[in-house]
């Protein structure tokens, strides 16, 4: 990334920052998934998508209707590192609670197909 302040700045919300631990966990994911997870609406998510886009951090691909979201594989390498020391530190009760969440949503997403 040329200008680490727009990587910083990206990352200094809170509904950014949870938006790259799932896909930290999952690697890529849908906007759907994005927006149920978290409790947002479809305007709000993709508003925080958009920027994490065009700050590099994240890349996105449309599957037929749906456009699938994904970190950034040329990203950096101290960007990359700084977005794996985040997940290892990002212990506290909300995040275990986003991870718990997640985690149902996804198994309900399995137990559905």
């Amino acid at each position: 990334m040329e200008n680490p302040a727009q990587f910083f700045k990206a990352m200094s919300d809170t509904t950014r920052l949870q938006i790259i631990a799932l896909l930290m966990w999952e690697k890529e994911l849908c906007v759907c998934d994005i927006e149920n997870v978290l409790d947002l609406s479809q305007s709000k998510a993709s508003r925080h998508l958009r920027y994490l886009l065009n700050s590099g951090i994240l890349t996105d691909k449309r599957k037929n209707v749906w456009v699938y979201y994904s970190i950034n594989k040329d990203l950096p390498e101290k960007e990359r590192m700084f977005l794996d020391l985040f997940i290892k530190i990002s212990h506290s009760k909300e995040w275990s609670n986003l991870k718990l969440k997640f985690e149902d949503w996804v198994k309900g997403k399995v137990d559905a197909d």
